[in-house]
């Protein structure tokens, strides 16, 4: 299979803080006997879900909306059940309104999938993108990797 990404350092185990275990489960299987690629966005979304989860509770004082605006996947290899998946994610970068994650999905040490997505916060009641406050710039900031090509 390629070994094409966008970001050779979501390729690296190392280039990660924050982690979630994943299994692939019989029923993500295909006819070829592999996860199939629905698998795989599931197994980035629950990174990405986790990761943001503390904003979208009730309890914290700094709530926030984040709504994505492009997910894209990047499929390196097979993965087959019933293995037990790793997904790192990192933020890559954050902009005025947006930021943008990186993920990796591992098989032991070889990464078999990346992720890039845009997300980007909104104002719960009018749905417009508004500015990320500082505190959560600094939180996703502490998170952040440094882009390699």
């Amino acid at each position: 299979m390629a070994t094409y990404t966008a970001n050779q350092s979501l390729l690296r185990r190392e280039s990660y803080v924050v982690w979630v275990r994943e299994h692939v489960r019989f029923s993500d299987t295909d006819l070829m006997g592999h996860a199939n690629n629905l698998a795989f966005g599931a197994f980035a979304e629950t990174g990405r879900c986790l990761f943001l989860r503390k904003f979208i509770e009730k309890k914290d004082a700094e709530r926030a909306t984040f709504l994505p605006a492009q997910i894209v996947l990047n499929l390196l290899g097979e993965v087959f059940w019933p293995a037990q998946v790793e997904v790192g994610t990192a933020v890559l970068h954050i902009g005025n309104t947006s930021f943008r994650f990186g993920q990796g999905m591992f098989d032991a040490d070889r990464c078999f999938a990346t992720s890039e997505s845009v997300f980007v916060l909104v104002d719960e009641v009018t749905r417009r993108p508004r500015s990320i406050p500082k505190p959560i710039r600094d939180w996703l900031g502490a998170y952040a990797i440094v882009e390699t090509v």
